[in-house]
């Protein structure tokens, strides 16, 4: 049974760590180990990952500190500290559902090719059961291109990939979606589960508070993945052009969805 390094990037997480942590726990297949990478928390993240160490030592977990240099940064380290045949990634205020790691080992080992996948999920546990029955998509390098189908807590790859390929230190947005179209445009196999295995924090993934709430960041970050793949040669002059236009098509309709929320939804 192959071990999976489940990588937690933690930044001022105290009050949703522990749920967190808790669904790793609960996961249906035993071979984990967890490396948490507290990112300079100011609050009680440490101590409290330090007290959920101590009081479940049948869990594999181990805790790194770093001075706060931002996610990139958290997983990158994450990645380096880690051991296991797989990586899956878990963002410090999400949740896993207990079958997660299970179903996609058993999707590694009935089709071998596949270096990466993702799978659905729901916000605040809305569409939970939906989760079952799901399908296995390939998805091509361009689709993946002109469509993010991975939400980071939704990911699992073979750690020989994800050694290989770093977050984009510096970049704060969109900087996980580079991630992927990095390993695609490098010969990564990617597939997408429809199963809804993951239960992301409640609130829009944009037009909302925090990072999701910056659409105009989240687009540049967007834009600057299209231009790193142009200039790092993996994708034509022709399609990098194309790719912008969409993008910025996309960008527009966002804003459109978000001003129509703001005005009559929270009325």
């Amino acid at each position: 049974m192959e071990l999976v390094s489940v990588i937690i990037a933690a930044y001022n997480a105290s009050e949703t760590i522990v749920r967190c942590l808790d669904s790793v726990k609960k996961q249906t297949y035993p071979n984990i180990e967890v490396v948490v990478v507290n990112d300079g928390s100011t609050d009680g993240t440490k101590v409290i990952v330090e007290d959920y160490i101590a009081k479940n030592v049948a869990l594999n977990i181990v805790l790194f500190n770093q001075i706060n240099a931002g996610p990139s940064i958290a997983r990158n380290n994450g990645i380096k500290y880690s051991t296991g045949k797989y990586i899956a990634f878990l963002d410090s205020d999400d949740e896993w559902f207990p079958e997660k790691v299970e179903n996609q080992i058993e999707c590694f080992l009935k089709y071998t090719e596949i270096d990466l996948v993702g799978c659905g999920y729901c916000i605040g546990g809305r569409g939970f059961d939906k989760k079952k029955g799901g399908t296995l998509i390939l998805l091509s390098k361009y689709k993946l291109l002109f469509k993010n189908y991975y939400r980071t807590p939704c990911v699992m790859l073979k750690s020989s990939w994800a050694k290989n390929i770093s977050f984009k230190v510096g970049q704060h947005y969109s900087e996980d979606y580079l991630y992927w179209l990095q390993a695609a445009f490098s010969g990564c196999i990617c597939a997408f589960q429809t199963d809804i295995l993951v239960n992301l924090y409640d609130k829009p993934l944009y037009g909302a508070s925090g990072l999701s709430g910056k659409l105009w960041q989240m687009e540049k970050g967007e834009l600057l993945n299209y231009k790193s793949l142009y200039d790092n040669k993996l994708i034509p002059l022709w399609i990098y052009w194309i790719v912008l236009l969409y993008s910025l098509l996309k960008y527009f309709r966002r804003i459109v969805i978000t001003l129509f929320r703001n005005i009559f939804v929270r009325k």
